[in-house]
């Protein structure tokens, strides 16, 4: 070797590792989060890929790549794999939380144990191990991290000599080197280690040997040299793995001061005697570094400078927005579905999407089911309907809006569908569903054959046309094909849900699956279950001309209907045995994640029931009885054209008696709801929330007559919205949802005046939510707004997404003595709820200056009903912040919002128009009442797992932090200085309320309510 140049000593300083992190590792994580690890934040095993320079000027960069996150034991093409550790969060705010100092001490000690076990020897890139902290912002579709690379005892080593190598070694040293260096980096044995070790002899020789031969080594070279991939180009300064591997040499093999060779190559990878840097370095180690309980200096974080701890890290993020938008619109729509998935049922998506769904009827029952499918995932769907839209459709039937009237319904809900959906497959076909008893029109024969096509290439039909005998056909038809056939049916205040039986005798299956001319069907299906029936199998009167009768239901019933036919087929298509699944009724247990699957549904709402129902296949039904389709697999539409032209031709071949014998369906029209309609149009209602919830809360009033709307949000409309929140479409995107809801009401009402429907941007203010000095000006304004706002309006609807959004209008409302509804989600259950009056006080108007001391009951003396806060004995904090996505995003079962919209809007009517009003006594499903409209309760609580619904009854609470008297009082005497301790420090209500001691005396988290029938603990939280 050369004679080198002496050196002044100085601290070792290494050149830190240039990190490349790609974007679609970034996206692949997002993916792993959403598909796979759900809620788990546990440590995962990744790797990154490690080059030496290979540039006098420029480093070799790490890279973390796609393969990262399920990497091969093959190295990539001048690559090394290196071993690391991904810890993904499950939140922004536990990203931040990280304590990033622990974690890197546990990081060198890894390295430590690595190197006194010997691992090292073993796996050499162990050295070079690296940790990623992330967040994957699934919502926002963004990624951030932190990488660290962990050095050890860096301090404690000092750099005595470095030189180029060509400076350092003989022509023959050089010339031997770069040889072997050449085949070294050639052999797939050897190239994946980057650490070596250089046997240099005095015939200038050399040997490159691999750790683990150390101690197999002969005699001694003239020189050794401990070599490594240097990733630097840096003349002065070796590369960062030097010092990890300066402490191994040292603590595992003793050595005292350590000549290094730090490998750069050129770009065909042969040694860069240039480049490549020979020196010596020293380490001193520390005292007590051998015992089991010793933590290593050690350092690693980007920008981050000793001791100061994450102060001087800047937190990296990767915007995944770039890549392909339109795939990203479908993965958002899709993405409640996935979420769905972390804590309760993994859905089929591939299923769904591939379902073919045919719907019958593009009405107030077709609009709604036709968006709910799309929100379960269905993509492929054919709407068949025979009418136009008309003036009064565009309130009722939810897609239509100004510009369809006159334009066939068929062909108008086609776009509707697409603007909110761009992938899916929809086809609107205008034509009319041949029926018995009416006028044969020349095209019914071409028409049957359609319906005849249609039927067989799909896989599920949905029956939902405004005449009972329109199902005829289709029902017969789904029975011969063996085809899932969902029917939804509403009456005035009633409605029926339920799926149709399977066929006689055979699997469901394909066409090829279908024989023709069967004789002699089963009572049985091909699973030998005793068939259900369809939803002529209780109806035992041939059919009739009806066309004539219009249908009229109240406002919130299609939506209802529309929720639970959605959830029955999503639940049936989930369900091992499909179409030949038994009925269940209400009671029985299940192991199934999604619940029951009944056979029919019959609900009303005066009477605030749901019943379950199973009824078996009838032999002389009408529609699908052996007789029926053997008469049909025979004559194919020539006995069509006999039903049609000759009603009571059914009657003849199943052998119906003459005497007329009731349906036993829920449909019959009974005596009208007493609407006030004057009251209704006059009374101004303020919506809360303009999501889900709200937009099918707002249209439903507005069905009812309601005429003066305010709607409050601070949202925008993004991707994901588009099909769950219905009155959106994609020219919406980006938009406040406050100024896009109002603009949907407008053209959806054009009676409304313009001023009457109104819009308020705002964010409503929560405790929990600390604010700054800089919003508190902005916070106070807010919540003067929002006092103003439920002052001047005479009904509110609490519809927000969390729970502390609700807590300042329900102190409002109780202060006011407004109307207040409430409506929340669960995951498959739901709650709608009317508040109470507030103590003591006069309904007719804000302006009454109630006393300070208040009463226990109403102004009325009757005991006060609860609030949605009555029941708590904790007040409400931040519940987003710290929460996984899918607690954040309130993963709900996509037909439960419709259901508890539909619930909420008619509690609302039916308390308008109750003599008491916001006084009146609460209903328990099962008593009687006199009064038209029905029971009134206080809360209603469903659920979607259990077919349930419960009427609960439940009181004001003296230690209630939203509208009890300590509260309302504190409240009347500090004004906006409360609220705004309440919003900064939520844990005074509970010291105000006493709630402090209630908990410090007893062990428990929550109270139930007492009520005379049994709650269920799934509703324990509800919202």
């Amino acid at each position: 070797m050369a004679t080198e140049a002496e050196v002044q000593p100085r601290p070792l300083k290494a050149d830190a590792i240039k990190l490349d992190v790609k974007i679609k590792f970034a996206d692949d994580l997002r993916r792993l989060k959403l598909d796979v690890l759900g809620t788990d934040d546990s440590p995962i095993p990744i790797a990154g890929y490690y080059t030496p320079c290979n540039h006098p000027k420029v480093p070799g960069i790490f890279t973390i790549r796609p393969e990262s996150l399920a990497p091969s034991s093959v190295n990539t093409f001048g690559s090394l794999l290196v071993p690391g550790t991904l810890i993904n969060t499950n939140n922004m705010l536990g990203f931040q939380n990280l304590d990033v100092a622990s974690l890197l001490r546990e990081e060198g000690k890894k390295i430590l144990h690595d190197i006194l076990s010997g691992k090292i020897e073993e796996c050499p890139s162990l050295l070079l191990r690296f940790l990623v902290i992330s967040f994957a912002d699934l919502k926002n579709w963004k990624v951030y991290y932190n990488v660290v690379f962990p050095s050890v005892f860096g301090s404690k080593m000092t750099l005595l000599s470095l030189h180029s190598a060509s400076k350092v070694l003989s022509q023959e040293e050089a010339t031997s080197l770069s040889k072997s260096m050449e085949e070294w980096r050639g052999s797939n044995d050897t190239t994946v280690h980057p650490f070596f070790w250089v046997d240099i002899s005095s015939d200038s020789s050399v040997v490159v040997r691999q750790l683990k031969d150390w101690n197999d080594r002969q005699g001694g070279g003239q020189k050794l040299l401990f070599g490594f991939y240097d990733h630097g180009c840096h003349k002065d300064y070796p590369g960062w793995p030097l010092r990890n591997y300066i402490a191994f040499l040292s603590l595992r093999w003793k050595i005292e001061k350590v000549q290094f060779l730090c490998y750069r190559e050129t770009r065909r990878r042969g040694l860069d005697l240039e480049n490549s840097l020979i020196g010596e370095a020293s380490f001193a180690a520390p005292h007590g570094w051998d015992g089991s309980d010793y933590v290593p200096e050690v350092i690693g974080w980007e920008g981050e400078t000793p001791g100061d701890g994450r102060k001087g890290m800047k937190i990296k993020s990767i915007d995944l927005k770039p890549l392909s938008p339109e795939s990203q619109v479908e993965e958002q729509q899709l993405m409640h579905l996935k979420l769905m998935g972390w804590r309760h049922f993994p859905v089929n998506l591939d299923k769904l999407c591939g379902t073919q769904c045919l719907v019958l009827g593009a009405g107030a029952l077709g609009c709604e089911v036709s968006r709910l499918l799309m929100t379960w995932g269905v993509r492929k769907l054919t709407v068949v309907d025979g009418g136009c839209v008309a003036m009064p459709d565009l309130v009722k039937q939810s897609l239509y809006v100004e510009k369809d009237c006159g334009v066939p319904r068929a062909t108008a809900i086609v776009p509707h569908l697409k603007e909110r959906c761009p992938a899916v497959e929809v086809e609107g076909i205008p034509m009319e569903i041949p029926v018995p008893g009416n006028p044969v029109s020349p095209s019914v024969l071409d028409d049957c054959r359609r319906l005849q096509t249609l039927v067989a290439k799909s896989d599920v039909v949905f029956l939902l046309t405004d005449t009972w005998e329109s199902r005829w056909f289709p029902t017969l038809l789904c029975a011969n094909e063996n085809k899932i056939a969902i029917t939804a049916a509403v009456g005035y205040e009633s409605y029926l849900v339920m799926r149709h039986g399977a066929r006689p005798g055979k699997r469901s299956g394909g066409m090829d699956d279908v024989i023709a001319h069967i004789q002699n069907l089963s009572p049985e299906d091909a699973l030998g279950h005793q068939r259900l029936g369809c939803c002529f199998c209780n109806e035992k009167t041939s059919l009739f001309n009806s066309v004539s009768n219009e249908t009229v239901a109240l406002p919130g019933l299609t939506s209802i209907a529309s929720g639970k036919a959605v959830e029955l087929f999503a639940r049936m298509l989930h369900h091992p045995e499909g179409i030949h699944a038994p009925g269940d009724i209400a009671g029985m247990d299940t192991e199934h994640q999604l619940g029951l699957l009944p056979h029919q549904m019959q609900g009303s709402l005066p009477k605030c029931v749901l019943s379950t129902v199973t009824g078996n296949s009838s032999n002389d039904c009408i529609a699908c009885s052996d007789v029926v389709l053997s008469e049909y697999r025979r004559e194919r539409l020539d006995f069509i054209m006999k039903v049609i032209n000759k009603p009571t031709y059914l009657k003849d071949l199943t052998g119906i008696s003459n005497r007329l014998i009731n349906s036993d369906t829920c449909l019959n029209l009974p005596a009208s709801f007493p609407v006030n309609s004057g009251k209704l149009s006059s009374v101004k209602c303020l919506i809360l929330g303009a999501g889900t919830l709200g937009c099918d809360v707002a249209r439903i009033l507005m069905d009812y007559g309601v005429r003066k709307l305010t709607v409050v949000d601070s949202g925008r409309v993004v991707a994901s919205n588009l099909a769950r929140q219905s009155l959106y479409t994609r020219n919406d995107l980006n938009a406040p949802k406050a100024t896009a809801i109002v603009k949907h009401l407008k053209e959806r009402c054009l009676s409304v005046d313009e001023e009457d429907v109104k819009e308020k941007i705002m964010e409503i203010p929560m405790p929990g939510h600390s604010v700054s000095d800089k919003e508190v000006d902005r916070v106070r304004n807010d919540c003067k707004e929002l006092q103003k706002l439920v002052a001047t309006h005479d009904a509110v609807f609490l519809l927000t997404d969390t729970r502390e959004s609700r807590w300042l209008p329900t102190l409002l409302c109780a202060n006011e003595n407004k109307i207040a509804i409430t409506a929340a989600l669960g995951y498959d259950s739901y709650l709608a709820m009317r508040h109470g009056a507030g103590p003591g006080t006069n309904s007719e108007g804000s302006n009454v200056v109630p006393a300070m001391t208040m009463s226990a009951e109403d102004v009325i003396g009757r005991k006060r009903l609860g609030c949605y806060f009555c029941n708590d004995v904790i007040a409400p904090v931040d519940s987003v912040s710290n929460r996984t996505l899918d607690q954040q995003c309130t993963v709900t079962r996509p037909g439960l919002a419709p259901i508890a919209s539909g619930h909420a809007s008619d509690l609302f009517a039916r308390m308008l128009n109750h003599p008491d009003g916001i006084h009146a006594p609460a209903d328990i499903a099962g008593t009687t009442s006199e009064r038209p409209f029905g029971l009134l309760p206080h809360q209603i609580r469903g659920s979607l797992s259990s077919y349930n619904i419960l009427t609960l009854l439940g009181y004001s609470s003296s230690s209630c932090i939203a509208c009890s008297d300590v509260v309302l009082s504190e409240y009347r005497s500090r004004g906006m200085d409360f609220v705004m301790q309440v919003i900064n420090e939520p844990t005074y209500l509970e010291d105000l309320t006493g709630l402090t001691e209630l908990m410090k005396s007893a062990d428990y988290s929550r109270v139930e309510w007492v009520d005379d029938v049994d709650d269920d603990d799934e509703f324990a939280e509800i919202c």
